[in-house]
């Protein structure tokens, strides 16, 4: 696959979910973070706590390395990681002020400091060849994607690892139509247990429909590779229902 049908893909998409990533997702965001972390892990019936640790074990950096969370949130990753690797130096970076603000309260109580910038994934205000790693987990399908791999492509140092986890679109029909159906259910349970806004409760057919035309295991791949990183390899859950990438900047 070429990148222009990576750059297509992503305006069909942004067509799609443009009016919803503009004015619907920052209000969805302010509404969860108390219970973000809680309601993916009810969700998933604690898929996405076993999947996100197996995420970080996979994060290869030298104590003293800089590492990037991109699309932070509450810092889950960013926490996990530095709960196994203290002698790392772990930035995060998130949009929404509501879920950073829930992110330093709960690394401050873990007394644990992480650097947190408020920005848009697809203009990070990093330097070029900052980082030695970045990180991004469950937040790619509410973005271009083009857009913001190139950008993590660009604050990497050359040498160093991009490291990429999300729900992705099943490469099996078979698993897709109840994995979508599965995912809808629970996502209005989520959302009727913890009191949801109509802003949130609103989004729950888009949360289906946005994996529905997202990327396969295989494309998103491919797409590393289109942006320039090398040495790319995934492992994929139920056939891409989650999937983790490692992908390298060249040296």
């Amino acid at each position: 696959m070429s990148m222009v049908f990576f750059v297509r893909h992503d305006e069909k998409r942004q067509q799609l979910f443009g009016d919803i990533w503009r004015d619907f997702i920052p209000k969805v965001f302010a509404d969860v973070p108390e219970y973000y972390d809680k309601g993916n892990a009810i969700a998933s019936l604690g898929i996405c706590s076993w999947w996100s640790d197996r995420f970080v074990k996979e994060i290869d950096a030298a104590d003293g390395a800089k590492v990037l969370d991109v699309c932070s949130g509450t810092h889950d990753v960013a926490r996990r990681l530095l709960g196994r690797r203290p002698k790392l130096n772990v930035f995060a970076a998130d949009r929404s002020p509501e879920m950073t603000g829930t992110g330093q309260r709960l690394a401050e109580e873990a007394g644990m400091v992480i650097p947190a910038t408020i920005t848009d994934a697809h203009t990070l205000p990093y330097a070029d060849n900052t980082f030695d790693a970045v990180t991004l987990q469950f937040a790619t399908r509410h973005l271009r994607v083009v857009e913001t791999f190139n950008e993590i492509f660009r604050v990497l140092k050359p040498g160093g690892v991009f490291y990429h986890s999300d729900m992705l679109r099943p490469r099996s029909r078979v698993i897709e139509a109840p994995y979508l159906l599965y995912l809808r259910l629970f996502i209005h349970l989520t959302a009727a247990l913890f009191g949801s806004t109509k802003e949130s409760k609103d989004c729950i057919d888009y949360f289906t429909r946005a994996i529905h035309h997202y990327l396969k295991p295989e494309d998103m791949a491919n797409l590393m590779r289109g942006i320039g990183f090398e040495d790319v390899k995934y492992r994929s859950f139920l056939s891409g229902v989650l999937c983790r990438h490692i992908a390298r900047k060249p040296q």
